[in-house]
């Protein structure tokens, strides 16, 4: 089993790349609302729907194949097996690519905007780009070289800001500008991806794979399944309120309706680091309960004092977020924002690599299936009789927690333990209930009664926050030491 502090190490990797992908999406959404119209922003974040959905069913659950069947073969097989994936992912961006030109006539109908069509088929070579680069942090964690994660994180995301942001602000460019230069920066995120790739391996011996496409399929099949019910459920308040309530609230919704970036940053993280242990301890067979509980239970707290702090602050100051980053026209969005803001608490449990890793792939479909039926049945019942965005972001939240509740009562019996067991209960109460009362005296004090300027406020707010909140650890022995030491202390 990996050390681990060497698993802290890696997943601060990853985690610093996220943090710089999200703070150069953020800078681009801040550039495009102010620059755009809402028409023209909200096709813009249409064309971003559309490929993100339909990424799901083109990548056929492949990305996590690498993670499962790295650690599973001999490393003189990797490169082979690599190899296989790689290729499946060329067959099925070049189908997905024609696909999005053809039908982008019929997509703009769906959503109705006709400004799509244009729009999808310039934006069209990017899935023939960017799947080849899926599952890159799924070998590179394998390997523990989550630092070159990072590094292409970083790099890529740069030229999509400079590619995508920059023609806009310099030469007034409308969202057609903006879709040129997110394929001129996929090129370029695809030459680099296709290098790091194959860099763990490019010294060893190639042999030819155990792993046979029949079984790259069998495993990965079924988690298309679940991510194809899983896509549903996360994008039908998207599909409804495009369709239903057109471009300028779903600009609106787009703006509001994102994960806190760290929640995203830091569990993503940790799955990435995570899914290839746990597919070792499954394939070696170690005590569930002894083995890897310690493991859930040491990430669940560490993610906890990461997120929670920074959650509940989001939630109180979400008006004044929303407004600093994309000027007042926007105040609306931070409604949405809110409702992400509470699933955000639950988000941090990672209970898929888990799942998946030890063999639990069909009941970890299972539930999105279900979960997908209800939401879109739910949801289409809302617009029939509510007839309003926010009813079909309450049903949105309400199915999405439904579905992690089933979930983690899954996660309780490969565990061996008790549904409460899984929740540090005592550590939420001590970050949650001090810092809700701080920040609901500092909202009054720095927005009702100050008024002050909102980056004002925001910077003022903040720093007093984690001033009293760092009293609050100090008083509730909340040690995070634990978290930083590994990353300066080597092993």
């Amino acid at each position: 089993m990996m050390k681990e502090n060497s698993n802290t190490v890696q997943t601060f990797w990853v985690s610093l790349g996220s943090l710089f992908s999200f703070g150069l999406v953020i800078i681009s959404s801040m550039i495009f609302s102010r620059y755009f119209l809402k028409e023209d922003y909200g096709t813009y974040k249409q064309v971003m729907y559309v490929y993100n959905t339909l990424l799901t069913v083109f990548t056929l659950g492949l990305p996590r194949a690498y993670s499962y069947f790295l650690p599973r073969v001999k490393e003189t097989q990797a490169k082979d097996l690599i190899k296989k994936i790689t290729n499946l992912f060329f067959l099925l961006g070049a189908i997905f690519s024609i696909l999005l030109f053809i039908f982008s006539p019929q997509i703009a109908s769906v959503l109705k905007n006709e400004d799509l069509k244009l729009a999808l088929r310039v934006f069209s070579p990017v899935p023939l780009l960017m799947l080849p680069t899926m599952g890159l942090e799924g070998i590179l964690s394998t390997y523990r070289k989550t630092k070159f994660i990072a590094i292409y994180t970083i790099i890529t995301r740069v030229f999509i800001l400079l590619c995508v942001a920059l023609p806009v602000v310099v030469f007034q460019g409308n969202y057609i500008t903006a879709i040129i230069g997110f394929v001129i920066a996929s090129f370029i995120a695809f030459l680099l991806a296709l290098y790091l790739k194959y860099m763990p391996v490019k010294s060893t011996v190639k042999e030819k794979s155990d792993v046979t496409y029949k079984q790259i399929f069998q495993f990965s099949l079924p988690l298309l399944y679940a991510s194809l019910w899983g896509i549903l459920i996360s994008s039908a308040d998207q599909f409804f309120i495009s369709r239903y309530f057109g471009n300028l609230v779903f600009a609106e919704f787009s703006n509001g309706s994102l994960e806190l970036p760290f929640v995203g940053m830091i569990t993503g993280a940790c799955a990435t680091v995570l899914s290839p242990i746990f597919s070792r301890m499954s394939y070696e067979k170690v005590d569930f309960e002894k083995e890897v509980f310690p493991i859930w239970k040491s990430v669940f707290e560490k993610t906890a004092k990461l997120i929670y702090p920074l959650v509940i602050y989001c939630l109180i100051f979400a008006d004044t977020l929303m407004i600093a980053l994309y000027g007042q026209q926007y105040e609306i969005s931070s409604v949405y924002f809110r409702m992400k803001l509470i699933l955000n608490f639950f988000t941090l449990i990672i209970f898929a690599p888990l799942l998946i890793n030890m063999g639990k792939v069909k009941f970890y479909s299972n539930v999105h299936v279900f979960i997908a039926i209800a939401v879109i049945m739910l949801e289409y019942i809302s617009v029939k009789t509510i007839n309003s965005p926010y009813a079909i972001s309450i049903v949105s939240l309400i199915c999405q927690l439904s579905k992690i509740f089933i979930l983690l009562i899954g996660v309780t019996k490969i565990l061996q333990v008790n549904f409460w067991q899984l929740f540090p209960i005592k550590l939420m109460g001590q970050i949650l209930l001090p810092s809700t009362i701080i920040l609901f005296i500092e909202r009054y004090l720095f927005v009702d009664l100050l008024c002050w300027d909102v980056w004002v406020t925001l910077f003022a707010s903040f720093i007093s926050y984690v001033a009293l909140y760092f009293v609050v650890c100090v008083t509730m022995k909340i040690n995070y030491v634990e978290i930083i030491r590994p990353l300066f202390v080597k092993k």
